[in-house]
């Protein structure tokens, strides 16, 4: 059978109130004191009666409030869309919540409802891979920018790049560079195995499209409990220690391609000819490495922008016209792939 709708006579009841008095919370009319505000919204969110709470607070108010949710502030690439974000949304008159949330459902959850009970306008997930239905936001616009996980709302637009297409040109490349036998390294793959977002569905198509015969045991997968940077060049050293080998590495991320740059450095293999390395997102770490890493430029301001013009045409109340919108990424080649 299905649960009853909770209703501000239930929460009255819990709360030890009269129903006036939560209606007054709920929509901020009224005089009542700090304390039974704080636990009429503490049991209205307990409840699952925080979905109606925003609700109303969107139709009839709006406290220029967007809420950022990011699951590593350390990545230079999620950082950087946070920092544009943030930037686009302040000149537009929007102060911003920024959590970090680790990539963890539930940890997202919990922020997402906490942010509700402050009547954030909407929310844009920054990167990412987290698929909880949050059905307490069904009424807020949504933007995932680079986010794996949908909602179904009525609302909601993803804004990314062409990940299979990206993966694809990243193997073309190496395969351009005159490598035979190409790898692919990634911790936490497995995360990005969505019909959306499949960041390594481009490396098996170069190879099926070429009849070039896939080697299961240079596709080097992590299940990143250590740093990408340490669980990269782990993977490298064991397959080499096996006895595999390779002239060529894809690695979904640069600093995935930091760690196997470096673990092959400590074998003396001469990068950017015996072994040629490409990386994705263009971040930091791709520029500050020695020799500098081959990346994909993946144009995080037009991310950025793309996601906050979205966010500002649902803020006025409309649906939007387009809930998919694919951004450009190009290849930059460096010493990795060049040579010296």
């Amino acid at each position: 059978m299905a649960k009853r709708s909770v209703s501000i006579y239930d929460i009255a009841q819990l709360a030890g109130v009269s129903t006036a008095t939560v209606s007054n919370v709920l929509n901020s009319k009224g005089s009542y004191s700090d304390k039974t505000r704080d636990l009429v919204l503490r049991i209205a969110r307990e409840q699952g009666y925080v979905a109606n709470f925003a609700a109303k607070s969107l139709r009839e108010a709006s406290t220029k409030t967007i809420a950022l949710l990011t699951p590593d502030v350390s990545n230079d690439f999620f950082s950087t869309l946070v920092l544009k974000v943030e930037g686009l949304l302040r000149a537009a008159g929007y102060s911003s919540y920024i959590c970090n949330t680790a990539n963890d459902d539930q940890r997202e959850d919990e922020y997402v409802r906490g942010l509700i009970s402050k009547q954030v306008d909407g929310i844009v997930f920054i990167g990412g891979t987290t698929r909880t239905p949050i059905k307490t936001a069904v009424d807020l616009p949504i933007v995932h920018i680079d986010h794996t996980g949908s909602l179904g709302m009525r609302r909601e637009v993803y804004v990314g790049n062409d990940m299979p297409q990206v993966s694809y040109d990243m193997t073309k490349t190496l395969f351009n560079r005159g490598c035979t036998q190409v790898a692919l390294v990634s911790v936490s793959a497995s995360f990005y195995r969505t019909e959306e977002h499949d960041q390594a569905a481009g490396y098996y198509r170069y190879l099926s499209e070429n009849d070039i015969r896939l080697d299961k045991s240079l596709v080097l997968e992590g299940p990143h409990r250590k740093t990408s940077l340490i669980e990269a060049g782990e993977l490298i050293d064991g397959c080499l220690d096996a006895g595999y080998t390779f002239d060529g590495v894809v690695a979904l991320g640069d600093r995935v391609a930091l760690g196997v740059v470096n673990a092959l450095k400590a074998r003396d293999i001469n990068i950017g000819s015996d072994v040629r390395v490409i990386g994705m997102d263009d971040s930091i770490y791709s520029r500050i490495s020695t020799p500098a890493i081959s990346t994909v430029r993946r144009n995080t301001t037009m991310l950025a922008e793309r996601g906050v013009e979205a966010m500002l045409f649902m803020l006025k109340g409309d649906e939007p016209l387009e809930t998919h919108l694919e951004v450009p990424h190009e290849v930059v080649e460096r010493a990795t792939t060049l040579g010296a």
